[in-house]
């Protein structure tokens, strides 16, 4: 859809595309933040003791295997 193409738009087709938008950038934003949120905290929960290992393990464990993703 090209920007000229806006104006055709009903108020309410505006508004979906707004929400989708909307949406879509802070789906974008979550996905570069999340993987810097977990390594700070792991970080923080090795300086305060915390066996790496089980950071290893909990991100094993939720994150799917390769086959699993297609």
């Amino acid at each position: 859809m090209s920007l000229d193409e806006l104006a055709t738009l009903t108020d309410e087709q505006l508004e979906e595309l707004r929400i989708a938008a909307a949406t879509e950038q802070e789906k974008r934003a979550r996905m570069r933040q999340v993987p810097l949120d977990i390594a700070a905290s792991a970080k923080r929960f090795v300086e305060d003791g915390g066996d790496p290992e089980e950071i290893r393990a909990a991100l094993t464990d939720t994150l799917p295997t390769p086959d699993e993703s297609t």
